[in-house]
């Protein structure tokens, strides 16, 4: 049973739990429709506090897995900086302009250095 005070936890013999569904986005990588992990306490506080990051942790990592398999526009006109880069589409003429990652690379470069 799911304690009411401490969201996404239950007690077995006197011990919190942390217990996730899987999102069905995501159910295609894991083996079980659910996720549940011992946090190692009978505190009330320190389960609050390990069920809170131990969800912020997961929810970051479904994020990143969702972004992974998703479509990034204008993924074809960025250029790679190693020897297997990605090519600028072809039917576009090729130009002196710098790419996004060297622009980005500029401007980090010199973000820092602007007079005060």
């Amino acid at each position: 049973m799911l304690t009411k005070s401490i969201p996404h936890t239950f007690i077995r013999n006197g011990y919190y739990y942390f217990s996730r569904r899987v999102p069905a986005d995501l159910q295609g990588h894991y083996s079980y429709h659910r996720i549940v992990q011992g946090l190692r306490t009978t505190s009330p506080q320190k389960a609050k506090v390990q069920a809170s990051i131990t969800a912020a942790k997961l929810e970051a990592y479904w994020s990143q897995m969702r972004l992974a398999k998703s479509d990034v526009i204008g993924l074809s006109l960025v250029r790679d900086s190693s020897s297997s880069s990605q090519k600028v589409a072809s039917n576009q003429p090729q130009t002196n302009c710098p790419s996004l990652l060297d622009a980005l690379e500029v401007y980090l470069l010199h973000k820092g250095k602007r007079a005060i």
